[in-house]
């Protein structure tokens, strides 16, 4: 409906309260406080506080996040889940409590859990490093025996095994295949160690690489142990870390039972004391005074007051208009019934200082395009009972609630529009439809281009109150009047062949053509006016576009049947045909609920965006941000 009033206010008070004052603005939420041009009013910047409350909030936060890692929820529950409620009075006492204990010993226990994953991971690669050999059926030990002989474990490439056995004839040496790869073979090989550089200049020659065990391998193996029973041991000492790694998250979960909600407590007090440091950033201040200010709606003033009545004798306030130079931020302002609708306006951005605020406008038309689009009266009815049913069961806050309020807006728009013309879950009701779009489009196809125009001409009608509203009378009146004029009476006149609305529709492009351009001389003026007459193809194009209501609720209708269809072939399946018509009667239909409820919304704001909002609309305000208090984990009681 409009933009609210905006202020701008001017604290001024004693230093001493100056923190006490920033919670107290920061409790009602209702001041959008902005930073201080300091040396404009001789003023100094304040002292930045090192709190340590960033380290504390990460510290929080992790512990937070460990101790929630093993809970367990279905979906329901995390969709219902409430969040504790933190009341103004305790935020300030839970925040001194001491909680230091228990992140240290969630500290402890992931440490402790952290250090075992590496140790089963360093574990499993060393085992795996093993596997090649697992064949070797010797002592590790005796492998490591310093003798008249050399054991030697490695690998060289398949193709050189020949080559490894001609020196086996040509020289005193032995090997035994452990394990032989797709390119490779693991090698047992034993020769006398005085001949030992010898071969070691032949195995360079076969591409030889060696193979070592471990220092924690070889500290691991006992006298008569394999390399098998070195993977056996390896397996029990992961499991045994398995086993721990289990108990420490039974002890983390108890621990989270126990004082994860006070934590959480304790961390939105924290961040709310961090904003507040932040925020005395942006005021100014001198040894015995501070100074802040910001914007405010005008029907907030009197709650500013009531707030501040407690430091009245420490402080002084002042409000003013916003001067001409200055941009106010932008809130909307719109009747209850038609709220739900500002995230549309919000999704495409504010509107300028000037520029007519679009939400009321356009509430009704979206109501019925996105009625129309998604057309299956039993679809709107279902998503309209489980928002409704959310919003009472889970009561969400914020842009959620709002967003779930429009979904049941909608819903009932397609339970309304679509009992007309469509059907429920793919069986149309014909005593109770108006227009059948599949026995005949044409109907629908008109509905869709007269909607079309009609948004489209009212967009130029807000138009041209903009330019009454910011006294630019001839673009209002002769230009955007025109164009008024011309529309109606043009299609009229084709409809009709009736010479009135011919003269009418003469008269509006009249206008246009003398008016529109900006130039001064009248011939460029005239040709100037005749080529924005071009735009009449622009305005043909806009309403064309809303041909797409027509293709969007065909679509779903016809997979809604086509799902239908696919029941009763499935019924015919002799034992489980029942079971395959459900499974696709249920999946079936949600599946093309998400796509229509999808297409229809993108498409319906694509209409708003383009070509309503193209018309009168114009970008620029910035969203009014109150210093309020934030919360992440609770919700205030």
């Amino acid at each position: 409906m409009a933009i609210a009033e905006i202020n701008k206010v001017q604290i001024i008070g004693n230093a001493n309260i100056k923190m006490d004052v920033l919670s107290s603005l920061q409790e009602e939420g209702i001041i959008q406080i902005e930073k201080t041009d300091y040396d404009a009013l001789g003023l100094n910047s304040p002292s930045s506080e090192d709190t340590k409350l960033d380290h504390r909030l990460f510290q929080l936060s992790h512990t937070i996040d460990f101790l929630s890692q093993g809970e367990r929820k279905g979906l329901a529950e995390k969709i219902l889940m409430k969040k504790p409620k933190l009341s103004k009075p305790e935020r300030k006492k839970i925040i001194k409590s001491n909680y230091t204990p228990i992140i240290e010993k969630a500290e402890s226990l992931e440490r402790e859990k952290n250090d075992i994953i590496s140790s089963n991971k360093y574990l499993s690669k060393e085992k795996a490093l093993l596997k090649p050999f697992k064949n070797l059926d010797i002592p590790i030990k005796l492998v490591q025996l310093n003798g008249y002989t050399e054991f030697r474990l490695g690998t060289i490439p398949l193709s050189e095994v020949e080559n490894l056995r001609k020196i086996q004839e040509e020289e005193e040496l032995w090997f035994s295949v452990i394990q032989q790869g797709k390119r490779e073979v693991f090698l047992l090989i034993i020769y006398l160690r005085e001949k030992k550089e010898a071969f070691e200049e032949s195995f360079k020659k076969i591409s030889y690489i060696p193979y070592y065990f471990t220092e924690s391998t070889i500290k691991r193996a006992g006298k008569s142990d394999t390399v098998t029973d070195i993977m056996r041991k390896i397996d029990e000492e992961i499991k045994q870390g398995e086993n721990k790694v289990i108990q420490l998250d039974k002890e983390a979960r108890e621990l989270g039972l126990m004082h994860k909600e006070k934590l959480m407590l304790v961390y939105d007090g924290l961040l709310n004391e961090r904003n507040k440091q932040r925020f005395s950033q942006l005021a100014g201040e001198t040894k015995s005074i501070f100074y802040l200010e910001g914007w405010i709606q005008i029907k907030d003033i009197k709650r500013l007051k009531a707030k501040l009545k407690p430091y009245s004798e420490s402080i002084e306030y002042f409000f003013r208009s916003p001067l001409p130079d200055e941009i106010p931020p932008v809130v909307l302002e719109n009747p209850s019934a038609v709220k739900p609708f500002e995230i549309v306006t919000k999704l495409y951005g504010l509107p300028a200082r000037g520029s007519l605020e679009p939400t009321i406008y356009f509430a009704p038309f979206f109501f019925v395009f996105l009625g129309l689009t998604v057309s299956e009266a039993g679809y709107g009815l279902l998503v309209a009972i489980l928002s409704m049913l959310y919003l009472k069961i889970a009561k969400p806050r914020g842009g959620l609630r709002s967003f779930l309020i429009l979904f049941a807006i909608v819903g009932v728009s397609n339970v309304l529009f679509w009992t007309m013309v469509g059907g429920w879950f793919g069986f149309p009701i014909r005593k109770l439809m108006v227009i059948d779009p599949l026995a005949d489009p044409v109907p629908f196809l008109i509905l869709s281009l007269v909607l079309g125009f009609i948004q489209v001409w009212f967009g130029t009608f807000l138009k041209m109150i903009t330019y009454i509203k910011n006294k630019k009378y001839l673009d209002a009146f002769f230009v955007q009047g025109g164009w008024l004029i011309l529309l109606p009476s043009l299609v009229l006149y084709l409809l009709l062949k009736n010479p009135v609305w011919g003269f009418m529709a003469l008269g509006g492009a009249s206008g246009i053509v003398f008016f529109a351009s900006p130039s001064r001389n009248p011939i460029s003026r005239f040709f100037g006016g005749l080529y924005n007459l071009y735009d009449i193809s622009r305005y043909l194009a806009d309403v064309l576009s809303y041909s797409r209501l027509l293709a969007l609720g065909l679509a779903t209708t016809v997979i809604a049947m086509v799902v239908n269809t696919l029941c009763q072939t499935a019924l015919g399946i002799p034992w489980v045909g029942w079971f395959f018509a459900a499974l696709i009667f249920i999946g079936g239909h949600i599946f093309n609920l998400a796509i229509s409820f999808l297409g229809g919304f993108v498409h319906s704001m694509r209409l708003q965006f383009v070509e309503f909002f193209g018309k009168f609309f114009e970008l620029g305000g910035k969203p009014f941000e109150p210093f309020e208090l934030e919360n992440k984990y609770t919700e205030l009681s």
